[in-house]
């Protein structure tokens, strides 16, 4: 059975971000405790930093989760800013070294969440959060959405059992089960992403390909691509309609259309980009984050890094 450590952002004489009817300790820690319900009937054993309004430094949560074992540690919290109009939900991780599970993990939480929250997708991020550098095992830290803002704080008051089903939803996710009477190992699936495609339930699996691994971004890989992420397959990268013209990129025959395409498109929510269907340098920093390789936005060169990762993942199966 897996051990999940649940941390309740601040607390106490700490109350957090305000927002005008509510307060950030406060509607964590509601759903923290409808959360905690939910991954044990899943058969997760589960610890929280704190179970009422109280005052816990940063690295009394992390020696806590260190101590006792934690297989994953998820942070709650609400984001705030000086401006009413900021919105969206986004998740963070260690900037600095991490294991290979602590990205699949953010994966995991953040696309569940975001598919049903109901505000904008503000991206899966690095930090140097203590809570998430201290902690020993997978880290991520949720910023649900803005309290700050008349409509993300409706959603952080009065939508608790909403945002812990899908929270729980992310984690089971990242285990590899469905349903919430699915017993689990303590031992998260390896060479896997935990969207439905790559988990250990019963769902079909991201098809392998048979590339040359030559950092070249023309049709065949994007034939895989498209594959992977389930949209039509005509190896187009960009628009998968009509018009598409082709033309050399740094030695990279890539297809272009007008207008946005849903194989970016899928791409981007993918990784936590905004879902424009343009492949621009946004897109691929993030791309770039999501397979570990040097982040510097430059879609494709000669012998692309960043390309040639892509293209072992598409063969193994495990984009």
């Amino acid at each position: 059975m897996a051990k999940v450590y649940i941390d309740l952002g601040h607390g106490g004489r700490d109350p957090g971000a305000v927002g005008k009817h509510s307060k950030e300790s406060e509607n964590v820690l509601k759903v923290g405790l409808e959360l905690a319900k939910l991954l044990r009937s899943s058969g997760h054993s589960v610890k929280l930093s704190r179970t009422t309004d109280v005052y816990l430094t940063l690295t009394q949560r992390t020696n806590d989760a260190n101590a006792w074992g934690a297989d994953i540690f998820v942070s709650l919290h609400n984001n705030a800013a000086s401006s009413a109009s900021a919105t969206g939900f986004e998740t963070f991780i260690y900037n600095g070294s991490v294991s290979s599970n602590t990205p699949k993990l953010q994966n995991a939480i953040h696309d569940a969440i975001i598919s049903e929250i109901g505000v904008r997708d503000r991206g899966k991020k690095r930090a140097n959060f203590a809570v998430v550098r201290q902690s020993r095992m997978p880290a991520v830290l949720i910023e649900y959405a803005f309290i700050t803002n008349i409509n993300d704080e409706e959603i952080l008051m009065n939508e608790v059992n909403k945002l812990a089903r899908i929270t729980a939803k992310g984690i089971n996710d990242y285990f590899g089960i469905n349903g919430s009477s699915a017993k689990v190992s303590s031992t998260p699936p390896k060479n896997t992403s935990k969207s439905k495609a790559n988990s250990k339930s019963k769902t079909s699996k991201v098809p392998k390909a048979n590339l040359k691994v030559d950092g070249k971004w023309g049709k065949s890989t994007t034939r895989a691509l498209q594959r992977a992420l389930g949209t039509p397959v005509d190896g187009i990268i960009s628009r998968q309609y009509n018009n598409a013209t082709t033309r050399s990129l740094y030695g990279n025959t890539v297809s272009y259309g007008s207008g946005g395409s849903m194989v970016i498109r899928a791409l981007q929510r993918k990784v936590g980009a905004k879902a424009d269907g343009y492949l621009g340098p946004e897109t691929a920093r993030r791309l770039q984050r999501y397979l570990g390789t040097p982040v510097d936005g430059v879609i494709s060169r000669p012998s692309s890094l960043m390309v040639r990762e892509l293209q072992r993942r598409l063969n193994n199966g495990s984009f």
